[in-house]
């Protein structure tokens, strides 16, 4: 177990605190488990406790059911940040493995979170379950937790949108889908995706657009192939996204196997509009705004370079008018030289 506190400690105990805490994977911290944390806070503040998310280490289906992971909208460093952006002061990540899956929900909530984190009262996901064979429910908290010694349990109903809930599944699936914007909507912010500049093959730089190849962790989802407007920054130097002084620049990004050159590996590639550096050894971070049209295969590297030429016209008339106040804070401006 390890507990990151919104000050910057690592601790492996709660340091002689009470909390109040939210349950929960929490991959992506969309606006269901927006509503979980806004439940946490306000409870914890009406409480004189400390606010926290109680969360694992890895997907729990990595353990219970490997087969059916799925891929992640987030890094457990970028949903920390987002919790603190929430206003949760503690996030406690638990080692989920074989001993934690197996154990009962009696005693998860007995010596885990009463006996060991100091938990005092939970809120969590109507549809949030633990314990062995997942028998601990909500309603279980509901109906035991005063007896295994949790003062309040709230059980939060799911947030719609256009009249289905929102969850990581749904937004897995419009991401899949190319619909950036509708997922956005799911999310409460862009989608993002974070990774190291590699050597790419050049090619672009010979066309007129240079562009920096990211390389993206193997468990995180890459939305489908196609291009789209996006914004793009340099990631802090702790690989957050909480630096509200960096530059937002505008950006065409392409997810291809780059058919015009019989490509068979999948490529990121972002090219920054009107902003000349170098970026390798650095990391980017790049928010999807809107889908521009899917992969074509051209006849030749001149067509390819007239339609580049359009998308980033459609980037630049695009971009501008959304993204503020949607992808950056708002001592941020959108840089476009």
């Amino acid at each position: 177990m390890q507990i990151y506190w919104r000050d910057g400690r690592i601790t492996s105990s709660v340091l002689n605190v009470e909390m109040v805490a939210g349950l929960g994977f929490f991959d992506g911290m969309h606006l269901g488990h927006q509503a979980i944390a806004s439940q946490v806070v306000e409870l914890a503040a009406s409480l004189g406790r400390v606010p926290a998310l109680v969360t694992f280490d890895r997907h729990p289906l990595s353990i219970v059911k490997p087969e059916a992971v799925p891929l992640l909208l987030t890094t457990a460093e970028e949903r920390r940040q987002y919790m603190w952006d929430l206003g949760i002061e503690a996030v406690v990540e638990l080692v989920f493995d074989g001993s934690l899956a197996r154990l009962e929900p009696e005693e998860f909530v007995k010596g885990i979170l009463v006996g060991q984190l100091k938990v005092i009262a939970v809120a969590a996901g109507e549809d949030f379950t633990f314990g062995n064979k997942s028998r601990g429910t909500t309603e279980l908290l509901a109906k035991d937790g005063p007896s295994w010694g949790l003062k309040s349990v709230i059980k939060v109903p799911p947030v719609e949108a256009g009249g289905e809930k929102v969850s990581s599944t749904r937004i897995r699936r419009l991401l899949q889908e190319g619909d950036v914007e509708a997922a956005a909507e799911l999310l409460g912010r862009p989608y993002r995706l974070a990774g190291p500049v590699i050597q790419g093959e050049g090619r672009g730089r010979t066309l007129g657009f240079p562009t920096a190849n990211l390389k993206i962790e193997p468990h995180q989802l890459i939305p489908r192939e196609g291009v789209y407007a996006v914004t793009v920054r340099e990631r802090a130097a702790d690989n957050t996204h909480g630096d509200a002084q960096r530059q937002v620049l505008i950006g065409v990004l392409s997810i291809s196997t780059k058919p015009t050159f019989d490509g068979s590996i999948l490529a990121i590639e972002v090219h920054v509009l009107d902003h000349k550096a170098a970026y390798y050894g650095k990391e980017l971070e790049v928010s999807f705004h809107h889908f521009l049209r899917p992969i074509q295969k051209f006849a030749n590297s001149h067509e390819l370079q007239a339609q580049v030429d359009r998308d980033i016209q459609a980037a630049r008339k695009l971009l501008p008018a959304s993204v503020i106040g949607t992808d950056q804070s708002s001592s941020e401006k959108i840089y476009s030289l």
